[in-house]
């Protein structure tokens, strides 16, 4: 039975094509494959996606009558064949779209196409045969033969007057009921046909615009043509690019044909639009009229220009990520550096210990054994105190570098100030800074561990130190109550600027030169005392001097 169908839709001279619901072509005549030569040059095969082998905009009308028939419903569309060298006369053909409906199911749809060319086409023909009867009519009036044959052309000329009429009533129809805006224009720039679509789209009726060369009003705020008007006119490449500077492009599918990307205010709304306008031929060759069809794209234009924007940002990002990176690689390798120093320094200050307690002890013997005058025992103290002090240091040194111990203990905090302050006696002295301290009486010990909060008091010091210039002056004061201590670094520096005083505890933050500060001394400080459940803060800044304040609790941190 199937061989037989096939064969039976085999002979039929209409070109015929059936596929599948996903658009996968089933079958297809021999008329149809010469049919499809004039759109695509290559053989198609059963079994091809028959979209994939149309280009925009027929891709989207076809794909659009397909669905239709797709959900059952019989739907015509219109094809117009331009000419070129091996087709001399354009054709115009009618789209048949049917669904297939197997067992009460819709398993795909056929497409019969028709040669509508005769009947849309008549016109020039119809013109000669008038002039023809006209002068055959003065010059054989007075012979009844001539008569009767005048009679007879009259009445062909209104039967085809009739088929005209009606192929341009099936044209308009088809035009009007196409879903892609579209306008046709004669040759006298004369609008014939707008359709529905396009009513929609500009807000313009068609009972308006035909009959009119007003199509301009619709796109631009003056009048100036369309490319429909350039095409009709045959306008030079200057002249169309004059007007739409890189906006076009020549289609491949027709001869003289245009398609264009542009931005449009229609109907108080903004649109991009993309149309694609090609003239109509009569079957001399003649340029007769233009026909112009548009697809509203500005979804389309907006997602790219998102795409575009979050490129933008993203390329932002990366540019500033890397720059941070680049930043922290720098502070991190120079702390990689700080660090080295700190265990060679360690290392030395051990090496230093063992001689300087050596000394010490030989001149304490030295001065239990020996009657000096009161000069010499003088200057004998004063060393001892030296390698006391020497010793000291050593010690400071040794315990800065040690791993903490995490360990909560009783610490007086007095006492660890005056430590830091002896780590750095000479720095103080190199810059003649004054040291001024106001310590409470009846200081409470505190609960704390105490390498971290050395640490602290090392690192707010030595900042302290940083921002004063010479012979300034550092205030050091402490206070208690409830169950809190207070300490308070005032220096007569020139204060920290408003925009930077929002980074100040950020890790790797500085305002120093690389080789000078890694950024994180108060980062590292900020996190000591927030595990000590207390608070670090500045508390006053101006141009006179920044003060830092340490609070924190007697008890130590909670569990």
């Amino acid at each position: 039975m199937k061989t037989l169908l096939d064969g039976l839709l085999m002979g039929r001279k209409e070109p015929i094509l059936c596929c599948g619901a996903d658009g996968q072509i089933k079958f297809f005549n021999t008329t149809f494959q010469s049919f499809f030569l004039n759109i695509h040059p290559d053989q198609i095969i059963e079994g091809m996606d028959f979209f994939e082998l149309l280009s925009a905009p027929l891709h989207n009308t076809w794909l659009e009558l397909a669905k239709q028939a797709m959900s059952g419903h019989h739907c015509q569309g219109g094809y117009l064949l331009t000419t070129d060298e091996s087709n001399p006369d354009p054709r115009q053909f009618n789209l048949n779209f049917s669904p297939v409906i197997v067992s009460e199911k819709t398993q795909g749809w056929s497409l019969l196409v028709s040669d509508i060319s005769d009947q849309i086409f008549p016109d020039l023909e119809l013109k000669k045969t008038r002039q023809m009867l006209e002068d055959h009519f003065f010059n054989e009036t007075n012979h009844i033969e001539a008569n009767a044959l005048l009679a007879r052309e009259v009445a062909e000329r209104k039967q085809a007057e009739e088929a005209l009429l009606e192929t341009q009533e099936r044209l308009t129809q088809i035009i009007h009921g196409n879903s892609i805006p579209t306008f046709v224009i004669d040759k006298k720039h004369r609008i014939t046909h707008w359709n529905k679509a396009l009513e929609t789209l500009t807000g313009i009726y068609s009972s308006n615009a035909v009959g009119t060369t007003e199509q301009w009003k619709a796109f631009y705020t003056h009048n100036r043509p369309t490319m429909a008007d350039l095409i009709l006119d045959q306008a030079s490449e200057e002249k169309i690019s004059s007007l739409y500077t890189n906006k076009y492009n020549r289609t491949s599918l027709l001869e003289d044909s245009y398609e264009v990307e542009d931005f449009f205010e229609l109907d108080g709304k903004a649109k991009w639009l993309f149309f694609t306008a090609a003239p109509l031929r009569n079957r001399a060759g003649e340029i007769i009229g233009a026909i112009e069809t548009l697809q509203d794209i500005t979804d389309r234009k907006l997602m790219e220009k998102e795409i575009l924007e979050y490129q933008d940002v993203l390329e932002g990002k990366v540019q500033e990520r890397t720059l941070q990176l680049k930043k922290t690689y720098e502070q991190l390798l120079h702390a990689e550096k700080l660090s080295a120093v700190g265990k060679l320094a360690a290392s030395i200050a051990h090496e230093f210990g063992n001689p300087i307690i050596g000394i010490r002890n030989f001149l304490k013997g030295l001065i239990k054994t020996t009657t000096l005058d009161q000069t010499d025992s003088e200057l004998l103290e004063l060393a001892i105190q030296e390698c006391q002090r020497v010793k000291d240091l050593i010690s400071n040194l040794q315990n800065f570098n040690r791993p903490t111990t995490g360990t909560v203990a009783p610490l007086d905090l007095h006492k660890a100030i005056e430590d830091m302050l002896l780590f750095c006696r000479k720095d103080f002295k190199s810059k003649k800074i004054e040291i001024i301290k106001d310590f409470a009486e009846d200081f409470p010990e505190i609960f704390a561990i105490e390498d971290q909060i050395k640490q602290v008091l090392l690192n707010c010091l030595k900042n302290a130190e940083d921002a004063v210039e010479e012979n300034g002056v550092i205030t050091l004061r402490t206070e208690h109550f409830d169950n809190k201590i207070l300490f308070h670094i005032q220096d007569t520096g020139n204060g920290i600027r408003e925009e930077d005083s929002v980074y100040i505890f950020e890790p790797f933050f500085s305002t120093k030169p690389a080789v000078e500060g890694t950024g994180l001394g108060l980062s590292v400080s900020y996190g000591i005392i927030k595990r000590h459940q207390g608070n670090i803060e500045v508390t006053n800044t101006s141009e006179k001097g920044t003060t830092f304040t340490i609070t924190l609790p007697i008890n130590g941190p909670s569990e």
